[in-house]
């Protein structure tokens, strides 16, 4: 895949052939040889930046080959500081791109203490061989989570971000539980680091209760016992959070770029979500989650007991967490080779419930959240693209005509009405991880 960005022009160097070459360059400035690459992230904001995440296979100094996390990024502001610069000469100018090792990230300085035994066990203050360390979510430059386990049985997760993100995370933290959100417990944050330690929720994932069928799921009704209580939360003066119909604009360009056979399709979908945005922008106000979906739910049977990943919540339109909801349990019908339908069903079920008035509030308005959550389902049709996932083309069709035959539904809104909307075939969407590494980094110091 070559990404033809104007403004980042070694974006189609990180997605091609010539990707090999980028990182052979800096592999053998630091007494390496580089045996083997695969890219298995892209992360991509057109004319913005480009961030590429390859497994490798690297002989150091001669040595037996070891499996290597390297990551490349071009940006429309040259390369981030802390990365390894390279620099091309072309006809047009010059190419710049930045290259580094995980889990040296250059804007998470605590991403290497947070993934090392050593690291962790001075924050934490145990014994390096009694820990075991997973990392559970890594977007390269922006955050990461791990989980630390003891020999104990305790758990703990730790969160690192940017430095100057530490203080308002914690605060918004601090504020939620005052107001009765679920949240997990800050235990401790450094702000020179950029490392926060929670303690742990007890109760599983709705996501690991969907994944093994195990009912029973909250209700629409405890859905919207909690944006209730997260809407009356003391957050007015943090930043907004950015509308989900915005991100599909977004997501929408990006499509744009890399699939260019359904830039007709797009660009139906684009017009549909800028004439919903101005009504997006009037019902703006109250405190929302901004990524509210099964992974963030600690769930005990069929109430909601736990809030995860707070770092955006904020004044917002309310559609937005309801609609993500709904976009994901869709994108899962589609993608899971086990429980599809019973999934789809799960959807319609809480869609019902969120459109019909309740003691738990007022019904919102069907037409309205069926278009937010087609602008949910395009930000999810990036998925396949940036896992690189075997015919990802394909996959991104897939989402995008359930995004469109969602948006351009007309329902009522009867009681009992059911908008079906039949799941995608398989996807085989896969997961993917990194894993973490004492091995001191050759290009650290470079």
């Amino acid at each position: 895949m070559l990404i033809d960005d104007a403004v980042l022009p070694a974006a189609r160097h990180l997605t091609g052939d010539d990707a090999r070459h980028v990182l052979d360059a800096v592999v053998q400035a630091a007494e390496g040889r580089l045996e083997a690459v695969r890219p298995s992230h892209v992360q991509y904001r057109p004319g913005s930046e480009l961030v590429v995440r390859y497994e490798t296979t690297v002989s150091w100094r001669g040595a037996a080959p070891v499996a290597e996390t390297l990551l490349a990024a071009t940006t429309s502001r040259g390369p981030l500081p802390g990365t390894v610069p390279l620099v091309a000469e072309t006809d047009d100018g010059q190419l710049h791109v930045g290259v580094w090792r995980w889990p040296f990230d250059p804007i998470l300085p605590g991403l290497g203490a947070a993934v090392t035994a050593t690291g962790i066990s001075a924050i934490l203050g145990v014994d390096p061989r009694s820990v075991r360390l997973e990392v559970v979510a890594y977007r390269p430059t922006e955050r990461a989570v791990v989980r630390a386990t003891t020999d104990r049985g305790s758990t703990h997760y730790v969160k690192v971000v940017r430095p100057d993100a530490v203080g308002s995370l914690v605060e918004r933290h601090v504020r939620l539980a005052a107001t009765g959100v679920p949240v997990p417990v800050v235990t401790s944050h450094d702000p020179t680091t950029g490392i926060i330690v929670m303690d742990e929720l007890t109760g599983a994932t709705l996501r690991e209760r969907l994944k093994r069928d195990l009912s029973p799921w909250p209700g629409a009704a405890e859905f919207r016992r909690l944006t209730t209580t997260l809407a009356a939360a003391p957050l007015q003066d943090v930043t907004p959070v950015r509308g989900r119909l915005s991100d599909a604009l977004g997501h929408a360009r990006m499509l744009a770029e890399i699939a260019p056979a359904r830039i007709s399709q797009l660009e139906r979908l684009t017009e549909r979500l800028r004439s919903a945005a101005e009504r997006s922008d009037q019902r703006r106000g109250a405190i929302v989650h901004g990524d509210l979906y099964e992974a963030q739910l600690i769930v005990d049977g069929p109430r909601i007991v736990g809030l995860l990943d707070i770092d955006d919540v904020g004044p917002g339109d309310p559609l937005d967490d309801l609609a993500t909801v709904l976009g994901h349990l869709r994108y899962r019908a589609g993608t899971t080779r086990t429980n599809a339908a019973r999934l789809s069903s799960y959807a319609d079920e809480l869609r019902q419930g969120f459109c019909t008035d309740g003691h738990d509030g007022p019904a919102v308005e069907p037409d309205e959240l069926d278009l937010v959550t087609g602008a949910v389902l395009i930000g999810l049709a990036t998925g396949p693209f940036r896992i690189q996932q075997r015919d990802w083309s394909a996959a991104v069709g897939r989402h995008l005509d359930t995004a469109e035959a969602l948006m351009q539904m007309r329902t009522v809104s009867a009681p009992h009405h059911r908008n079906a909307i039949h799941p995608c075939e398989n996807g085989g969407i896969r997961s993917v991880s990194v894993r973490s590494n004492e091995h001191l980094d050759p290009l650290e110091g470079s």
